[in-house]
């Protein structure tokens, strides 16, 4: 492992403790680690080895633009507006309404109307943020498939032989010659 750029698919979380020893010790023997999961908040009882790189998928997720000018439309510019309210005389009523609008209309929204109408129009973006954000110009020696929640991820960056050249469940089958080429 010496030397060598491996990628830590860990979508799921379930095996958290695993992916942070592994990425821990491609780190200690001299190569780079990089972590990709879904949301750090399934993370924060782990800690990982200095010099581990975690990149959060749902922040890139929040990056993409229609996500991106829904959050602004639906959930922040009410706030704001809210707030400015609240400064009156309507102080009070600003205060109820506020978490009620998140509640009844604008989580409803994005549940209802936001999510379908995103997931038919882009599909699943996981893959396209992890090309664009994670992968990017620089290769990787090996992708570490972490998790189930993870697979369909890695069977698209294998499909199209995305800059990585060998596949595998652990690292112990890396090392043992069951790395599958990408």
């Amino acid at each position: 492992m010496a030397e060598s750029q491996v990628i830590f698919l860990a979508l799921g979380g379930n095996r958290a403790r695993v992916v942070a020893e592994e990425s821990g010790r491609v780190v200690a023997c001299g190569g780079s680690a990089t972590v990709v999961v879904d949301e750090l908040a399934a993370w924060r009882a782990q800690r990982f080895a200095p010099g581990v790189r975690v990149v959060e998928l749902a922040r890139l997720r929040r990056r993409h633009l229609p996500v991106a000018a829904e959050q602004l439309l639906v959930h922040r510019a009410p706030r704001a507006a809210l707030r400015a309210i609240g400064r009156g005389p309507l102080a009070k009523w600003s205060r109820r309404a506020g978490p009620a609008y998140e509640r009844r209309i604008a989580d409803r929204f994005h549940r209802r109307v936001f999510l379908p109408v995103y997931q038919r129009l882009w599909g699943d973006v996981s893959y396209r943020l992890m090309r664009r954000f994670v992968i990017r110009a620089s290769g990787y020696d090996l992708l570490v498939v972490g998790d189930p929640a993870s697979i369909p991820v890695a069977a698209r960056l294998a499909e199209e032989r995305h800059r990585i050249k060998n596949i595998a469940y652990g690292l112990e089958s890396a090392q043992g010659g069951a790395a599958q080429p990408a």
